[in-house]
Order: structure tokens, then sequence, then C-alpha cells
């Protein structure tokens, strides 16, 4: 039951696949080699490719010229990293490639330069599989046979199997997860690098969008979602989102994952009259066919698609036209049309260099890496207590290939340290048959709209009166208009 809310809150995300199962023990272990030197800053590591540079001096002779190349320092310790990825599926095989694709950057570069040190970058990751027991199996194969003091970045894991191992030996965990379970105050060692808690903001975005569209004082929207758990998780956060913006919200249409007929969805939906449409979670073959079954009822109002993927939305352009989907809003993951992070830029083009061929499926799952990376960067250390510390004390966002991802507390849940993401990423508009970056949602965004949506403000207000208010990324442009006055002192 665990790992199908897994899968279903990966699709509320807005990804492309839905994760199907339980999750093995297959190694593949990576360890990178050593064959340039680059000096990291204390700050901002970069992770880019730098080949040995050659300088050139030339004597007074007119002849000779003598050429010195940089020698690479040699590491004299090593840092190891795990990961237990479901790698059955796209993403995960992704995220395997770009951890290791870091690891042997920074091996190349001489090693990871951690205050006078050093360090050769492992990266050990194991599938998490599909039969009970094997995912448990990989992660104390990563813990007491690896003896890894950090996972990072695992994507298939369950939080509360993960955290009965990690906990009790004090490995760092900076992780994916989209239960409550994960970011609990009893765990010292697991951060959320990854989640949906703080995720509110591209709705918001894309309703706020459609609301200047329909230019009505109260539009009307409804929700229209498979009929399981997760999909009415998504009707309560996202309706309460859509009340946010100014829309009275009908109650939503759910229906059957076995449906054969759309159009008496679409029937139900027409008889609402709503003047926007969110299909929110719905993914693959359902988004053609209630497209079709909406466009067939004479449905002309606005929609927001789902999950819609290249081969999906040339399913739909295949079933509806180019005509139905124009201008219409959903989420955008491919850092190639929203970063312009030099850093991030680089390391797209790395990628493609290493695999011929750039993906952006596991691209938007790396936040965590990041998070990580900087911890090590801004603490200049590698002991696991010290980066607890720094992690839980309100560290800046980091940059990742989607955009930044910031650490919040969880007042909510009387947890006062730093420990649950809030990630940014593009919103995308469909011109022409292809979807285009459009807008940013933002760290802040994501932040005060989940708060706002989920009734929690006075809760959050209290401790922002007590810790003080986030400072959020100033490069960042956020569309939510909130203003916070601290108590009179």
């Amino acid at each position: 039951m665990v790992k199908q809310g897994w899968k279903l809150l990966l699709v509320v995300m807005a990804l492309a696949l839905v994760i199907a199962a339980l999750p093995v023990m297959s190694a593949c272990k990576t360890t990178a080699t050593t064959t340039s030197a680059t000096t990291t800053s204390a700050t901002t590591t970069s992770a880019t490719t730098t080949s040995a540079t050659t300088t050139s001096a030339t004597t007074t002779s007119a002849t000779t010229t003598t050429t010195t190349k940089t020698v690479p320092p040699t590491p004299t310790k090593e840092l190891k990293f795990g990961a237990v990825c479901y790698l059955s599926m796209k993403q995960g095989l992704e995220v395997k490639k770009w951890l290791e694709l870091f690891a042997k950057v920074y091996n190349e570069q001489g090693g990871w330069k951690i205050g006078n040190d050093y360090y050769k970058v492992t990266a050990i990751i194991y599938d998490t599989g599909t039969q009970p027991g094997q995912t448990r199996a990989a992660l104390e194969r990563l813990v007491y046979q690896d003896k890894v003091k950090y996972i990072v970045n695992s994507v298939g894991d369950d939080a509360n199997e993960t955290t009965s191992i990690t906990e009790p030996n004090k490995v760092l965990v900076v992780g994916t997860g989209f239960s409550d379970d994960s970011v609990a105050p009893k765990l010292q060692y697991y951060f959320r690098g990854f989640g949906i808690f703080f995720a509110r903001a591209m709705q918001y975005v894309i309703y706020q969008d459609y609301y200047n569209r329909i230019g009505k004082a109260e539009p009307t929207g409804v929700l229209v979602l498979p009929d399981t758990m997760f999909g009415r998780f998504s009707a309560m956060s996202y309706g309460a989102t859509m009340k946010l913006v100014g829309f009275k919200v009908f109650d939503p249409v759910f229906y059957p994952g076995d449906i054969a007929d759309y159009s008496l969805v679409a029937t139900k939906v027409m008889a609402m009259n709503p003047d926007m449409i969110d299909m929110a979670i719905t993914s693959g073959d359902a988004i053609p066919n209630m497209l079709t079954a909406l466009k067939d009822a004479g449905y002309k109002g606005e929609i927001m698609p789902g999950n819609l993927d290249p081969f999906t939305m040339q399913d739909c352009i295949t079933r509806v036209g180019k005509e139905y989907l124009e201008g219409r809003l959903g989420g955008y993951f491919d850092p190639r049309g929203l970063q312009n992070d030099p850093e991030m830029l680089s390391l797209i083009d790395r990628y493609t260099q290493e695999y011929g061929k750039f993906e952006s499926d596991g691209a938007f799952y790396l936040g965590d890496w990041f998070i990580f990376r900087d911890a090590i960067n801004g603490t200049q250390s590698t002991d696991v207590e010290v980066l607890k510390k720094y992690l839980e004390s309100g560290p800046p966002a980091s940059m990742t290939l989607v955009g930044y991802n910031q650490l919040f507390a969880r007042p909510d849940l009387q947890n006062y340290r730093t420990i649950d993401a809030t990630p940014g990423h593009g919103v995308g508009i469909i011109k022409d048959g292809v979807m285009e970056y459009y807008k940013q949602v933002t760290v802040r965004d994501q932040y005060l709209v989940s708060i706002m949506a989920y009734g929690l403000e006075e809760v959050y207000k209290k401790y922002w009166d007590e810790y003080g208010f986030p400072t959020f990324p100033a490069a960042e442009k956020p569309f939510f208009e909130y203003t916070y006055t601290p108590p009179s002192k």
C-alpha cells in the first residue's frame, strides 16, 4: 500500500511516468577515476569538468619554449555516498547516471577539495528491485558492508524502512519522500530534499494565469481526477489552491482507473459548465482519452491537461489536434529551457557529452544532491554531525538543474529544524504542439502558497514571530503577494 501511494504521489508532481511497485538490490557500484584537477570554492563548488591546463614559458632563447603541465593532486581520502534507485523506472536510471557523473567530474579534477584534503568520490547505487525485502537488503549493504555515511537521492525507497537502518547508525540521508513520516520530529539524520508538501505553487501560477484569461470576478473550476487515495488528496490540496486564486470550486469529478467510456465523465463535467478544468494528476492514456471526450462534448474552456510527456503530447495532437491544445499550461521540467545558471548549463553540456543525448527525466529529482553538495561546501567538512547541524539550521537555497531548492521547518508537525524541501521549477505553455518554458515557480511561491492553501497561516506566523521570516533567493521573481508583519518589540 505504501508503494502504491508513493507511485501516485510522483504523478501529483507532474512527472511523465508513474512508478510501479516496491523496490531490489541489483548492485550497480561505480568508482570513478582521477584524471585532472581544479580547486573548488567553499560555498559553490563547480561540478564542471576542467581539463588539465597548459602554461607556456618562453625563454630568452629565440628557439626554445618550455611547456609546464599542471599536475593534478592525488586524493588522499575517499568520500563514499550511496543511493537506492528504482532502476526499472526511467527516472531512477537517470538519477543513477547523474550521480555517477557527479562523482566522475570531481575525480577528473583530482578529487573533491574539502578543507585541505582532496577526496576521491565514489558513488554506490543499488537497485531497489521489485520483491519484498530487496530495498532493505540494498540499504543494509550500503550501511553495513559499504560503510557509507551519506545516502543521497534515493528514488524508490520508503522513508520508514530507510530510517529504521540509517537513524541508529547515524547515516545522513538527503532523500526523496512523500509521506510526512520522512519529516517527523523523531528523525535526526533524515532531510527531505524532494517532496510535495511545499509544492502548491505550480497550480497557483497556472490558475492565476487562467483566472486572468477568463476575466470574470469569480470564475468556476473543477478538478477531474482518478478515484484513488491520492486523487482525493489532490482534490483537497489543489481545490484549496484554486480557491486561493479566486475561483468558485465545484465538487471534484472522480473517475475509476479502469474506465472505458470517458464520455460519461465529460457529460458530467459539461453539466457543471466550468470555466476551467484541471485534470491534475491524470497521466498516460487517460489524458488523450479525456481530452477527446471533452472536445467531442463541446467543451471550450480552459484546461490543464495533466502530465504531458512528449509521447502523450503527440497522442493528444493526433486525437484532438494542435488547436485544442494551443495555450494550455502545465509543468515544465526540462532544464534546457529554463536554466541560465552557468554552472548548471555546464553540467547539462557535460551530461550530453558523457551520454550522447540529454534526457530530462531525472533532472527534477536531483535537488537532494545539490543540497548535500552545498552542505559539504558550506562547512568544508565531511563530519555527519557538522553537516546535520548545517542543514537543520536554515541554510541558503541551493541552485539545482531546474531552479532553487530550499529547506524549511515544519512547525505544523512541531518540527522546528529545517528539514523539508521547497523545490522550484518551471511552468510550460503549449505552442504549436510543443511544450515551451513559460514561467518559473519560485521557492517563495511554493512555501507561502502551500501554507495558505493548507490553512496553516496562523501556525507559521507563530513560528515566524519566534524564529524570523525566511530569507528566499533574491534572484527569483515571485508571483504570490504576501506580507508578513513581525510583532512589535
